[in-house]
């Protein structure tokens, strides 16, 4: 049994914990299994769906739906987009979290990470950024699709504080059961 204290914030909890209800029985819940209005309203802005798309060999993970809380710092709407192609690569931020998606849907599990942010002037712990990333089979076998959330703390440094980011330290990652 999963305890709320493994995945670290109540919302991304909430959102396994929905993922699970989908499951029905499966080994991951299908694509059309999932309607991000049925998540409590707490979940919804950081929640997001992600269609993978295998192009020359790899995946791409392309945002098919996206909460507010992604892009209200950019003022750009990911949707439609891939992920290579809209997150900075700022201290190996965009590998870092293509890796994430990548690792969960080869092992098709779900995945809870934390990482920190390292900014230019030293300080380690004012940005934090805590999330889910679940499978999701049409065919119970290959990964289709995936849901996620992302939940941001940026510490004092507000939104702008992406800016200073020096460095990236991985905190967490491990497969829920």
């Amino acid at each position: 049994m999963l305890r709320l204290g493994t995945v670290g914030d109540p919302r991304l909890w909430l959102l396994f914990h929905y993922w699970q209800v989908k499951l029905a029985g499966g080994a991951m819940p299908s694509p059309d299994a999932i309607n991000l209005a049925e998540l409590p309203p707490a979940v919804q802005p950081n929640a997001m769906l992600l269609d993978v798309a295998i192009e020359g060999g790899r995946r791409r993970f392309r945002y098919r739906s996206v909460g507010g809380v992604f892009w209200r710092a950019s003022g750009k709407e990911p949707v439609g987009r891939y992920i290579d192609e809209v997150l900075p690569e700022t201290a190996g931020y965009r590998d870092y979290v293509v890796g994430i998606y990548e690792e969960m849907a080869a092992k098709r599990r779900p995945m809870y990470t934390e990482n920190m942010f390292i900014l230019s002037h030293g300080q380690r712990d004012p940005m934090t950024t805590k999330r889910v990333s679940l499978p999701l089979s049409r065919d119970g076998a290959a990964v289709h699709a995936v849901l996620a959330a992302h939940v941001f703390d940026y510490g004092a440094g507000g939104d702008d504080a992406f800016a200073l980011v020096t460095a990236i330290e991985e905190g967490v990652r491990t497969f829920l059961e």
